[in-house]
């Protein structure tokens, strides 16, 4: 397989943290925060107060609604999380989809990550209000930084990813995933490149045939990262097999991983998407125990 090749990748320098102040932003805001320092990027905290949310036959004043999140905002300046960072914080209203407002806020203000909390949604619930999460990892032209409901708070001044799995499905752009990657780990990182074969039945011809395509696919993960060695980066190659939705959260548990980083996912109905609690990416995302990074 030819790999495409990419240009190196420059640190992000404005990274947008959005927030419903719920538990799950405020772990997100640690990240945030902690990448800005650790980039010495400028961050931009928005929530949106968007018509959208309300579906009561009589909706709350919507000065009401702006009153309570400018107050909440102003609650996370006076905390001090923000010390010693570039920062910026905005309140924003509209009648469009959450999603379509932080989606144009990305496009104005330039953005090169965004971070976002995730609730982890399933069921009924996650089929009728979906996850604005996932509309905008499914729309954003930049990476998106996600933080599930199983994630631990970090100190933002001590953020760490030391310990980086990064899961490919091997095809051309994967380098540039990967290459990613290695922007945000520390100077000694462990990287673990992760390719999942999936199997559907224990028959022997299908044993023999998964044995050979693990051969191959683990070539194919050993020439991706030979471009990228280096003497203080450990990297090594894992060939899984099973469903990728239940392997890469739990390759990442086990290897205690900082930090998960996956390729693209296309997708031609992604506020449809956003609402379907058993697609692959929302049952990585909701289960992971550390943050996803979506190249």
């Amino acid at each position: 397989m030819a790999i495409l090749g990419s240009p190196a990748h420059s640190s992000p320098r404005r990274i947008l943290f959005a927030t419903d102040f719920s538990a799950c932003s405020e772990t997100a805001l640690l990240y945030g925060v902690g990448l800005c320092r650790r980039l010495e990027a400028r961050l931009y905290t928005v929530t949106v107060v968007s018509a959208e949310l309300t579906f009561d036959a009589q909706p709350p004043d919507p000065f009401y609604l702006r009153h309570s999140a400018e107050k909440k905002m102003a609650m996370i300046v006076n905390s001090g999380v923000f010390q010693d960072i570039e920062h910026f914080e905005m309140v924003k209203e509209g009648f469009e989809p959450v999603s379509q407002i932080l989606l144009e806020l990305i496009d104005i203000l330039q953005i090169d990550l965004i971070v976002l909390g995730m609730r982890g949604r399933n069921g009924l619930k996650k089929l009728m209000l979906g996850s604005v999460a996932e509309e905008v990892l499914n729309c954003a032209p930049c990476p998106v930084l996600t933080v599930g409901p199983h994630v631990p708070p970090k100190s933002s001044s001590k953020l760490k990813l030391g310990v980086i799995l990064c899961a490919t499905d091997l095809q051309p752009g994967s380098e540039r995933v990967l290459t990613y990657a290695l922007t945000l780990a520390d100077e000694d990182a462990h990287l673990t490149l992760l390719h999942v074969l999936k199997t559907s039945t224990n028959s022997h011809s299908e044993q023999i045939k998964i044995k050979a395509q693990s051969e191959v696919a683990l070539n194919q993960l050993l020439q991706l990262n030979a471009p990228n060695s280096s003497p203080l980066l450990e990297i090594q190659s894992v060939v899984e097999i099973g469903a990728p939705d239940e392997r890469i959260p739990k390759v990442a548990e086990d290897l205690h991983a900082d930090l998960i980083v996956i390729g693209p996912h296309h997708t031609n109905h992604p506020r449809i998407s956003a609402h379907l609690p058993w697609a692959m990416l929302h049952r990585v995302l909701s289960q992971a125990q550390c943050p996803v990074l979506r190249v």
